[in-house]
């Protein structure tokens, strides 16, 4: 949540810049502080996947620029309901399961996503990008979650918990080999 707080201004500020960019280059509006009239027309002009930065699904006309803005509305919708899902399944403990805080956990697994496609026809290429890039982030930092600091209790927690027993078994082995191995051929302990 703190990290979403501190990325509210950098989200703000990106969709100001992005959204003022086409004024800005035409000369209709002010230029945004250092970014004069042909800076704005430079960064407004280049794409990314043949779509303009500054565009959005309703400022597009290709239809090659609409899947290329439908896809990556998809993969934000589809990165945010897979670290949902991986949250609320694996990392909850099997006790709170039927609490009233995990039945509104599984309803905003399907909320957000929805808002992500309603507003991701609104806001700038650039935009999406930013907030795709940040969902892929944030998978990743799940996946390492769920992976090396579960919740105890949680079924990711019981799967470290096997791993670890595994690894100590197999410590224990190859300890058990490199000494008590060598007595039997004669070395020392």
């Amino acid at each position: 949540m703190p990290a979403s707080l501190i990325q509210a201004p950098i989200l703000c500020s990106l969709f100001y810049t992005l959204q003022s960019l086409p004024a800005s280059a035409a000369g209709n509006a002010e230029p945004l502080s250092g970014i004069d009239r042909v800076m704005a027309g430079d960064i407004e002009s280049s794409s990314i996947f043949g779509v303009r930065i500054a565009d959005s699904f309703g400022t597009v006309v290709s239809p090659q620029s609409h899947v290329v803005i439908g896809v990556a509305v998809a993969l934000m919708c589809l990165m945010l309901f897979a670290m949902q899902w991986l949250l609320i399944h694996r990392n909850t403990p099997k006790d709170a399961m039927d609490s009233p805080q995990f039945r509104t956990q599984k309803l905003t697994a399907f909320v957000f996503p929805a808002i992500y496609v309603v507003s991701g026809g609104t806001l700038p290429f650039g935009v999406l990008l930013y907030w795709l890039t940040n969902n892929l982030w944030n998978f990743g930092q799940t996946l390492c979650q769920l992976r090396w600091f579960p919740a105890p209790g949680s079924e990711a927690g019981e799967r470290k918990a096997e791993r670890d027993h595994e690894q100590e078994n197999r410590h224990r082995a190859a300890f058990r080999i490199a000494v008590f191995g060598r007595r039997a051929r004669g070395g020392r302990a």
